[in-house]
């Protein structure tokens, strides 16, 4: 839309806002038009401010994946400066619910308003443009567009009837796409875009719409911060905890489930998935400007397929928002096009975004830009001589006969400069420091206090070394262990596509800033695996599917790499199935770490099934409605006992009240007398609790649930979840 003249850019957009405002008014009268008024808001909130901020930086011809990126990222920024705002002013003008509907209502759109007048008045000669779509249509588009209903269906079918047929033949497709794409069949390059937009949806929502409740780990306790604002239409923000000083939860959350009229359960559920899926888009298009599609395309699918980004994430609603800023600001570090106001503006924007949304992805991209930074700013001071040899980082990589000379020397231009970095740590610093009572300044410097106290005594040692305990600990079965050597294959390729970058400058072009930086995440994965207390402090998984945001390429390169080494060698490699070509050979590879991550391969042959989606039985933190209402009834009742509660099951209640919540002890008699005792489904049927002990790695088994409630007395039964109240 920003690429189009004033008047029909004027008309479109008012035409637009006028629907939606008249859909929200039918609303309110009585008159509901079933999902219009979701879908419509949920555009005017995610697109519209963005254009209109792009628009006002005259940004135009940026092509319709970055329009779509760029857009999203600033509407999101938007609307956190001011759920912001408004919740600081408005009680100081009398009105002490800032969070309530008609307020933020009326509030958005006058900001819209105004941003509205500013794009229109600071680009008042902007005739328009014929631009190209991007993503074009082909026959295969509606086939690729079905995927996120496939897995719609195939969730609603897995709750209601228990039968994951629907979902089994989703990952199946999936898989089938990614061969097709490594094969050149059928899949053109025009569709890249598409399908990995559609494959990253379908993913998140075969676990994310699992159940009618959200599930998972701290988004709990996300849900409780947004209910703690929903329901006093105000934010606390000083409530002493890290999470309570992120916008990406305490005030976007609210404004999506308040203007769409959403229980904040589904703007969790089915919202911030539409969001976090433009990240690996957003990956996809910066690969892609520095290698090829199908590189930009196989570096998706391997992101994706790691079991992190639809398991993890779906329970770290802040650390999805905070990744598609990490990703907005990668794409604009490496675009050395666009004007050097603009694009500091951007960084800017989107790494305050960033350090609000997510306290730990923050820190890790900060710590990383230093040693980047002086990595940089070292080899460009190097002796003539030396800088010569080693011009694979200074930025100045042979010269491509077939680019045009106005690239070679645009690609001199270093992006990550020191005043950048001062900014973000200054930004970091004051709002880490300031908002939820400085919790999570105080939570960086325990863990570093922590790491440097144990770093010599401890080195090496898997029990404080969450990496390193996972690397060395005993596999389950053969299949699982045979999974592990996949896992590690995947990392060597990341280790030879980074030495092939380097040392073959004059074909892999990867833009030095972003080397650099991916330099400094595989020496993070190192520390993950040597440095006591590192990985554990965010968890060693999700630690490694942060890096894979940068390092993701570099696996295809280290791959293609070492078939062309083989395939120099042997000769006769290329005549065997999908061997042909590197990117066959990667394809199939890629596929097979995309089976054993989704469960597929453990589901077929029955061995230890992992998949949260296609396993219905064992001990998960998917939570029923007899669940819930039983934690419901708990907390209504408004007494201020203890409740004790097991490993699973400790989750639940965390969304709740979580001041009150008590890990069950090994020992029956710790449990604290005048104190109430919460079963869960899983608890009743098995007879049995998990009891977990905290550490680095946590250490977690089964005891019978009877030893601690033979003689207790059961207060609440729904025949789902039960409460004892301890004498």
């Amino acid at each position: 839309m920003n690429d189009w003249d004033n008047k029909t850019f004027f008309w479109v957009f008012q035409a637009f806002q006028v629907a939606f405002i008249g859909v929200v008014c039918l609303g309110l009268a009585g008159y509901h038009i079933p999902i219009a008024r979701e879908a419509l808001a949920f555009l005017y909130l995610t697109f519209l401010p963005g254009v209109l901020v792009l628009k006002a930086l005259r940004l135009h011809n940026l092509g319709t994946i970055e329009t779509v990126l760029y857009s999203a990222g600033l509407s999101l920024a938007v609307l956190m400066l001011t759920g912001l705002a408004a919740n600081i002013a408005y009680p100081l003008l009398g009105y002490t619910r800032p969070f309530s509907f008609a307020i933020l209502f009326l509030t958005i759109i006058a900001v819209v308003q105004v941003l509205l007048y500013l794009a229109l008045t600071r680009d008042p000669g902007h005739a328009g443009v014929n631009q190209k779509m991007e993503i074009s249509l082909s026959p295969v588009a509606p086939f690729l567009i079905i995927l996120p209903f496939l897995a719609i269906i195939g969730t609603h079918i897995r709750d209601e009837y228990h039968m994951v047929t629907l979902l089994f033949l989703l990952l199946v497709l999936i898989a089938v796409i990614g061969i097709a794409i490594g094969s050149d069949r059928l899949i053109p390059v025009s569709c890249y875009p598409l399908a990995v937009y559609s494959i990253a949806l379908a993913l998140l929502y075969h676990t994310s719409l699992i159940s009618e409740y959200v599930w998972g780990y701290d988004i709990h306790h996300e849900l409780h911060l947004v209910n703690s604002v929903l329901i006093p239409g105000f934010w606390d923000m000083t409530i002493p905890y890290n999470t309570n000083g992120m916008l990406s939860v305490v005030v976007l959350a609210p404004i999506y489930s308040l203007i769409c009229d959403l229980d904040p359960v589904w703007v969790f559920k089915i919202l911030y998935p539409l969001l976090f899926a433009l990240v690996p888009l957003g990956l996809y298009r910066a690969v892609e400007k520095q290698t090829s599609a199908k590189i930009g395309f196989l570096s998706v699918f391997f992101f994706v397929s790691f079991f992190t980004f639809y398991t993890e994430m779906i329970s770290l609603a802040r650390q999805q928002i905070a990744e598609l800023f990490l990703v907005l600001t990668v794409l604009v570090m490496i675009d050395k096009s666009m004007d050097r106001s603009r694009q500091a503006f951007l960084m800017v924007t989107f790494g305050f975004a960033m350090i609000v949304s997510h306290y730990g992805l923050s820190y890790i991209y900060l710590f990383s830009l230093i040693p980047a930074w002086l990595l940089l700013v070292t080899l460009e001071r190097l002796p003539p001589g030396i800088e010569k040899r080693l011009n694979w980082m200074t930025g100045t990589p042979e010269v491509d006969p077939l680019s045009p000379e106005s690239t070679a020397k645009k690609s001199q231009i270093r992006t990550l400069v020191l005043p950048y970095i001062l900014i973000f740590a200054a930004l970091a610093y004051f709002w880490y420091s300031t908002v939820a009572e400085g919790t999570a300044f105080a939570t960086i410097a325990g863990i570093g206090d922590k790491i440097w106290n144990t770093l010599f005594a401890e080195s090496f040692d898997p029990t404080t070394i969450q990496g390193m305990h996972i690397l060395t600990s005993q596999s389950i079965t053969p299949l699982h262990n045979l999974a592990k050597v996949v896992h590690i294959a995947t990392q060597g390729l990341i280790a030879v596509g980074l030495f092939a970058t380097i040392f073959k400058r004059e074909r892999w072009r990867i833009e030095p800033d972003y080397l650099a930086v991916s330099l400094v995440f595989l020496l993070i994965n190192i520390a993950g695996i040597i440095v006591p207390f590192f990985a554990s402090s965010l968890n060693t998984s999700r630690l490694y599917h942060i890096t894979l945001i940068l390092l993701a390429p570099f696996a295809i390169i280290g791959g293609i790499t070492l078939y062309e080494a083989i395939v120099e060698k042997i000769h006769a490699i290329q005549a065997l199935p999908f061997m042909k070509t590197a990117y066959q050979a990667l394809s199939v590879f890629f596929v097979v770490f995309f089976l054993f991550n989704s469960g597929v391969v453990y589901q077929i042959v029955n061995d230890s099934p992992t998949s949260m989606a296609l396993e219905t039985t064992g001990d998960k933190p998917v939570f029923n409605g007899k669940e819930v209402q039983g934690a419901r009834w708990l907390f209504s009742e408004g007494s201020e006992r203890p409740t004790y509660v097991d490993g699973t099951r400790w989750w639940l209640l965390l969304g709740f009240n979580p001041g009150y919540q008590r890990y069950l002890p090994t020992n029956p008699s710790l449990v604290e007398p005048n104190s109430y005792l919460y079963f869960g489904t899983y608890n009743l049927v098995r007879e049995s609790v998990r009891i977990e002990v905290q550490q680095a790695v946590t250490v977690a088994g089964y005891v019978d649930a009877g030893r601690f409630t033979w003689d207790q007395n059961r207060i609440y039964d729904n025949a789902g979840s039960a409460i004892y109240l301890q004498r």
